[in-house]
């Protein structure tokens, strides 16, 4: 059995999905600490002139300190960002009323795991989902990731390709699993969501 690990971002690119396609099961890595100004809580997309944009939603500055699952947007009434924001995605990628619906969870893994299953559904991608939370693993690192997929008896672990430059393989190989590295091939590095609704 072939695992693939990647942490929830937000309406990943294509990439994201290309790997997920290659495994027998994707495992949401919802256990690791939140890392700021990066894709876990916005992404990017060309607006109408052509340029990049950023769209996504503000967490508090204590998020670096949580791990995924614990991370929450800014409630909207101290701060209102989802009128902005839809009003942004509206008029570079057309109205939506599914992705609106997207914003009303609680919680950044709840977002994302909604974008990436709608996209999920869009590109008809049926990989089961398991959440590292839920397995009874521990360890960091390349030690984590290895703990994940000997706790799934997985037979091979698909990484990104700049895993060739942090993982210990022998982490993997001491379990008797062996590493793919995958390489996306996609048209661009933006959203999947704006590939998707600019068709």
């Amino acid at each position: 059995m072939k695992v693939t690990i990647h942490q929830p971002e937000h309406f990943p690119y294509e990439g994201f999905f290309q790997k997920m396609m290659s495994a027998d099961v994707f495992v949401v890595l919802d256990n690791v600490n939140f890392r700021k100004n990066y894709f876990q809580n916005r992404n990017k997309f060309l607006n109408t002139q052509g340029q990049e944009e950023w769209f996504g939603f503000p967490v508090s500055k204590k998020s670096t300190n949580l791990i995924l699952k614990n991370v929450v947007p800014v409630d909207n009434n101290t701060m209102p960002w989802k009128e902005k924001l839809f009003r942004k995605l509206e008029m570079n990628l057309g109205k939506d009323d599914d992705i609106i619906e997207i914003y009303d969870n609680k919680t950044l893994l709840d977002i994302n795991m909604a974008g990436i299953r709608w996209a999920m559904k869009k590109m008809k991608i049926e990989t089961p989902i398991v959440y590292a939370s839920e397995l009874e693993v521990n360890g960091s690192k390349t030690e984590l990731l290895a703990s994940i997929c000997n706790s799934l008896n997985a037979k091979t672990y698909i990484s990104g390709p700049s895993g060739k430059q942090y993982l210990d393989i022998s982490e993997f190989s001491n379990k008797n699993i062996s590493v793919e590295f995958f390489e996306p091939k996609v048209k661009n590095y933006y959203s999947m969501l704006y590939n998707i609704k600019r068709k």
